[in-house]
């Protein structure tokens, strides 16, 4: 299945898993979440299983449980992810004007920023910070990330509290499994760049 042969209805079906990406959900839940006809729901859900952009579990017969196949699926996730990153930032002008500056300063184009925590979730202050996680290939990118965040902080109202990992950290606390800022920032996640190698790594550990 190409990218513009996904339905509308398939593409909020993945954006809806996708925001949940540990969880499992009915097709009865599926079509609240996305405010969709429950017979439309089911059958572009099946067509999903069918393409294994989509995983069916059966756990209390006859109900079917869903979640988002993360193995060999990247492209198309990282094409989702940058739909539900451009609706936030669509709906949230100030911090769409706070990434663009980001991009323009980060001399590195090897990296992944994840946004999290109170602004993604809806519940900030004035006073709250934009939470950022940057994922870089080794430590050498570190002072270019941080530079670059010290730089627009400085020209915006927003306090930018950034996390950096490497590739290897970020996977590492993933596996892990426990409550830790790699799978904060992916429960609650909005991700403008980077979200293709994001899913390849993801495959390695969900």
């Amino acid at each position: 299945m190409h990218f513009n042969a996904l339905s509308k209805t398939s593409v909020e079906i993945l954006a809806f898993l996708s925001s949940s990406l540990r969880e499992s959900f009915t097709v009865r839940q599926i079509a609240h979440g996305i405010g969709q006809d429950y017979r439309i729901t089911y059958e572009m859900t099946m067509r999903l299983i069918k393409g294994r952009y989509v995983i069916a579990e059966k756990r209390r017969r006859p109900v079917t449980y869903c979640k988002l196949n993360i193995k060999g699926n990247a492209a198309i996730l990282a094409y989702i992810e940058g739909i539900r990153a451009s609706r936030f930032l669509a709906r949230h002008r100030d911090i769409d004007v706070v990434l663009k500056a980001l991009s323009e300063r980060i001399a590195t184009p090897f990296f992944t920023m994840i946004l999290f925590g109170s602004h993604i979730k809806g519940t900030a202050s004035r006073r709250s910070d934009l939470d950022a996680l940057f994922i870089v290939p080794d430590r050498k990118r570190e002072t270019d990330i941080s530079s670059a965040v010290a730089s627009v902080e400085r020209t915006t109202p927003y306090g930018i509290h950034e996390v950096i990992l490497t590739n290897d950290d970020f996977t590492t606390l993933l596996k892990e499994g426990a409550t830790n800022v790699a799978w904060e920032a992916l429960e609650n996640r909005i991700v403008p760049y980077g979200a293709e190698p994001l899913f390849k790594m993801l495959e390695k550990v969900i």
